[in-house]
C-alpha cells in the first residue's frame, strides 16, 4: 500500500519519502491548531464578558424590582432595608418575578414589625412603657401631703 508522502513496508513500519512534505504538514497543523486556540481563547474571553454583563444587569433588575416590592409594602426609604435580604436565596422566574422575596418580607415583617405596622410608624410607640390609667386626680396639696408622709399617689 503506497501513499503520497509514506509508504508501509511488510512490518507495517511507515518508510517517508517525502519528509519535507511531511514537514510541511506538520507546520500547518502546529499553524491551524495555534490559530484555532486562539481565536477559542479571544470567544472564551468574550463569553465571559457576556456572562459579566448578563450578572450585573440582572443584579441591576433584582435590586430595583427589590426595592419595588419593599415600596409597595410602604416603606418610605427601602434601600435602609434591601441589607437585611439574603439576595443569594433571590432568583427570577420566566416572568421576571422574583421568586423567595415574600417568605424574606414575612421574616421583615416579624423581626422588624413597627417598620411595618402603619399605626406604631404614624403614633410611635411613646406611650407604650406608661400603661396607668389616670382615674384621680391630686391637688397640689394631696401630693404634697402624700410626699411628706411617703405614700405613692
Amino acid at each position: 500500500m503506497e501513499t503520497n508522502n509514506t509508504e508501509v513496508v511488510e512490518s507495517q513500519e511507515p518508510v517517508i519519502n517525502d519528509p519535507k512534505a511531511v514537514l510541511e504538514a506538520l507546520d500547518r497543523a502546529k499553524n491551524d491548531a495555534k490559530k484555532f486556540r486562539e481565536e477559542k481563547e479571544k470567544l472564551e474571553i468574550d463569553l465571559n464578558s457576556k456572562d459579566q454583563k448578563i450578572a450585573d444587569f440582572s443584579g441591576r433588575l433584582l435590586q430595583e424590582k427589590i426595592l419595588q416590592k419593599l415600596s409597595s409594602e410602604g416603606l418610605k426609604d427601602p434601600k435602609r432595608f434591601v441589607k437585611y435580604l439574603d439576595r443569594t436565596k433571590l432568583e427570577f422566574n420566566d416572568d421576571l418575578e422574583i421568586i423567595g422575596l415574600d417568605e424574606q418580607l414575612e421574616e421583615l415583617k416579624k423581626d422588624f414589625p413597627e417598620i411595618f405596622d402603619a399605626k406604631v410608624r404614624v403614633g410611635g410607640q411613646a406611650d407604650t412603657a406608661v400603661k396607668a390609667s389616670v382615674v384621680t386626680q391630686y391637688s397640689a396639696s394631696e401630693m404634697q401631703a402624700a410626699k411628706i408622709l411617703g405614700k405613692k399617689i
